[in-house]
């Protein structure tokens, strides 16, 4: 099979199930899509709040970032081995590892395991 398979449903839109839930947008999220950078600063009301509640904020803040990271990462190895068909599986893991690399990219370990399709 040419194609990276995804193994992972698209990323969640924001929110829960909770049908109480009441989300409040937050300033500090930056980013500079055209160099592909981006940074986080917390608001002060943010940092003054009691720290179990920055830590829950921030485990959901991770679990969302972290699925989208994921779904970055599959269509990055999809892109970056379209032009080359020809290419197996372990060659496109050892392109994507060494591309990864030169950009200081970090690459999950497993991640070669993950886009290999089931059989």
């Amino acid at each position: 099979m040419n194609q990276v398979a995804p193994i992972s449903a698209p990323a969640a839109g924001p929110g829960t199930s909770d049908p109480d839930e009441f989300q409040l947008p937050m300033p500090g999220l930056f980013a500079d899509l055209e160099l592909g950078s981006g940074s986080l600063r917390m608001a002060d009301d943010f940092l003054s709040r009691p720290g179990l509640v920055q830590l829950k904020v921030l485990g959901d803040w991770q679990r969302a970032i972290a699925r989208y990271r994921r779904a970055a990462l599959l269509q990055f190895a999809q892109e970056l081995s379209r032009g080359s068909p020809d290419m197996d599986e372990a060659q496109r893991l050892a392109l994507l590892r060494s591309t990864c690399e030169s950009l200081r990219i970090d690459l999950p370990s497993d991640f070669g395991t993950l886009t290999t399709p089931s059989r």
